[in-house]
């Protein structure tokens, strides 16, 4: 069955009825969200050869930052339960992660430490803001003196409302300090207890010291020749 007039002349009405009707859809298609058939598409991702730029603040949909990255003059302060603490390092370039908070939760940052360049990657407790674990490179402007190392400290204890540090106690740490390279493991209250190291020369050593830090045992160089 047609649904096409049998008539010449009602047929071309019927088409300049047609091409009217399509015209005007097109016409009034960004304003009757009705009339368009089409779906709304995300724009692409932007490619960049080069991009330079000052910090990158990545965000959630909701806007909350998760992650800054920022040259020296745009170094965010650190953000702990809310509140904003000025740092005490200077000239502090890197990354900073944030928790779903909004609180720091860690780091990558290159610094100047007095008279050294240094570099650290850390990541710190959340429930009590404290360092927890952290790789670190410190060398002297002149290169005479280096340490590079591994460090893994305990969670301050909690105490809610002002924070007077963020500095845990250091319960293991695995360093390289102008060629000496040692293991040291520290009991709850910091006092190194257990010590394992070879020198720059080559000479191993291994000690053993008490809750007051005295030497209760040692293996090497100096208890060969006693």
């Amino acid at each position: 069955m047609s649904f096409l007039p049998q008539h010449p002349q009602r047929l071309t009405q019927w088409l300049l009825i047609a091409l009217t009707a399509g015209v005007w859809a097109l016409l009034l298609e960004s304003y009757l969200p009705w009339v368009s058939a089409k779906q709304t598409v995300a724009p692409s991702a932007a490619t960049f050869a080069t991009l330079s730029v000052q910090r990158i603040n990545v965000v959630d949909p909701d806007g909350s930052i998760r992650l800054v990255i920022a040259n020296s003059e745009h170094f965010p302060d650190a953000i702990l339960r809310g509140k904003s603490y000025t740092r005490s390092i200077e000239d502090a370039v890197g990354l900073i992660f944030y928790n779903q908070d909004g609180n720091e939760s860690g780091g990558l940052g290159l610094s100047r430490l007095a008279d050294k360049n240094q570099s650290a990657l850390i990541f710190d407790y959340t429930h009590q803001p404290t360092d927890g674990i952290g790789m670190y490179k410190r060398e002297s402007e002149d290169g005479k003196q280096l340490q590079a190392g591994l460090f893994i400290s305990d969670r301050r204890p909690f105490v809610a409302g002002e924070l007077v540090s963020t500095q845990g106690v250091e319960r293991i740490s695995l360093s390289n300090q102008d060629q000496d390279a040692s293991l040291i493991i520290s009991d709850a209250q910091g006092q190194p207890r257990i010590s394992i190291g070879v020198d720059k020369t080559g000479e191993p050593r291994i000690e053993l010291m008490d809750a007051a830090g005295q030497v209760v045992y040692q293996a090497g160089q100096e208890s060969a020749g006693e």
